[in-house]
């Protein structure tokens, strides 16, 4: 069989760009992102290689041009992006495949969750429920940390006020936060995305993990969805998360909460000044790295 071809737009840049510029691939299409290749116990070098994935008949040239405009935009911030050069390749996905198991690990999260790849054995004395992952064409394997601590603020609240009967996931790449609510006891998950690769990777990490059954997966818009919801997880853009709140809102139970992630550090104050108060009260604040995640609960009356 013939191995799918994608589409890399690779580029060396300094380590405390990487973010500004993973995202800016993300926004032009890209369905998957690798950055670097260093163990997470040690410290990150000066540089490191950030990769998109798009579809190959995506028109690279112009994916180069758009890439390199958006360094020099942004190159005030960090100079050394003034001199960066993007580059072009084909690629077999199955290159693609083996490259992401340098970046994946086993994962222990929080108390009771453990993410594991596909090719890796399962602890026999772990007492922890493992979520089985397969890195692939679709955002979410717990190792980044807005997903970390999208985990650790699911696993807290499941253990605070115990597994809310129905909780909406909103954009969600790989499934992960599906599965591990669903592990967590949450007997009905709602889990949506404009993505239909992502959709499919759901789908498919769900049976993996036998859960399928409890996680309802689908494209379906916010006022197609069987609302009100207990608990609502966004990993989105902070403009994005700001543009849903209205919609996010409506669709939580009075004294729900919602789980807010994808947010820079130097965002999250915005973020909060959307998501404020009567209808809102910030709950906890989960740092990590330069991202941070909200815990918010929407107010009684």
């Amino acid at each position: 069989m013939v191995a799918e071809q994608w589409l890399r737009i690779a580029v060396s840049v300094p380590t405390e760009a990487v973010e500004a510029v993973s995202y800016f691939l993300v926004e032009l299409g890209s369905i998957g992102i690798a950055e670097g290749e260093w163990r997470p116990d040690t410290p990150p070098p000066a540089w490191t290689l950030v990769q998109g994935f798009f579809p190959v008949d995506r028109d690279g040239a112009a994916l180069l041009a758009s890439l390199t405009t958006h360094l020099r935009s942004i190159a005030t911030e960090y100079p050394a992006l003034a001199t960066c050069v993007p580059e072009c390749a084909v690629i077999a996905s199955d290159t693609w495949q083996e490259r992401w198991k340098t970046h994946f690990p086993p994962l222990p999260v929080g108390q009771r969750l453990l993410i594991l790849p596909p090719w890796e054995v399962r602890p026999v004395q772990s007492q922890r429920a493992v979520i089985g992952i397969n890195p692939s064409m679709a955002f979410g394997t717990g190792h980044h940390a807005t997903t970390h601590t999208c985990l650790e603020a699911l696993e807290a609240l499941c253990d605070t006020y115990g597994p809310p009967a129905r909780a909406l996931d909103l954009g969600t790449g790989s499934g992960v936060l599906s599965i591990a609510l669903a592990k967590l006891g949450v007997p009905s998950v709602w889990a949506t995305d404009i993505d239909p690769t992502a959709l499919e990777e759901a789908r498919k990490n769900a049976r993996v993990n036998g859960v399928d059954t409890a996680i309802h997966i689908s494209a379906a818009s916010l006022s197609e969805l069987p609302a009100p919801f207990q608990l609502v997880v966004a990993n989105l853009f902070a403009s994005t998360l700001i543009t849903l709140c209205p919609a996010i809102t409506q669709i939580l139970t009075r004294s729900g909460h919602a789980i807010l992630s994808g947010i820079q550090s130097d965002q999250a104050e915005i973020v909060l000044e959307t998501f404020s108060a009567p209808d809102w009260t910030l709950v906890e604040h989960r740092p990590k790295d330069d991202w941070t995640t909200l815990v918010l609960r929407r107010a009684s009356d």
